[in-house]
């Protein structure tokens, strides 16, 4: 799961958000050294262009 999501500059979704009306990234995935420099969510978060609302575990959107 983790090289596709790099390899295809994607990110993975935390479990405990699936199937809710907000899917969030997964928390490990986002402060993985090699996530944050594949992820292209991730990098414009970083630029300013997206935002980034981090949301507690049992929390669902």
């Amino acid at each position: 799961m983790l090289k596709k999501a790099l390899a295809e500059e994607g990110h993975i979704v935390c479990h405990k958000t699936l199937d809710t009306v907000a899917p969030a990234i997964c928390s490990g995935f986002a402060t993985h050294p090699h996530g944050i420099a594949a992820s292209l969510a991730l990098r414009l978060a970083q630029a300013g262009v997206l935002r980034i609302v981090p949301i507690q575990p049992d929390q669902k959107g």
